[in-house]
């Protein structure tokens, strides 16, 4: 499991907040956040973000509204953590060690 993902996973619920949040680190998180769902915006990744952290459907709905198989579904979710952890980590947010 990603050490981070705990971390990343709360700011991606939280992404709405963080939008106004007047805390700096905050502001940093909320743009990577923010980057990543404008580029997955269109694709399913992108469906698969929106279903899961700002309408919070259960896993196995997401599975089958988007017709896909549990291990593509946490592959995807993994991909996308990672992603986010690297910018993360890129800005400092983060230390990688």
């Amino acid at each position: 499991m990603n050490k981070y993902r705990r971390d990343v996973e709360y700011y991606l619920y939280n992404r709405h907040q963080l939008r106004t949040s007047p805390n700096k680190e905050e502001q940093a998180w909320s743009t990577i956040i923010e980057t990543v769902y404008s580029r997955y915006e269109q694709s399913e990744m992108g469906k698969l973000l929106s279903m899961k952290y700002d309408q919070k459907i259960p896993e196995q709905q997401i599975f089958e509204k988007l017709h896909i198989e549990k291990t593509t579904f946490y592959v995807w979710r993994n991909r996308l953590i990672n992603e986010i952890t690297l910018q993360a980590a890129y800005m400092q947010l983060i230390k990688p060690f």
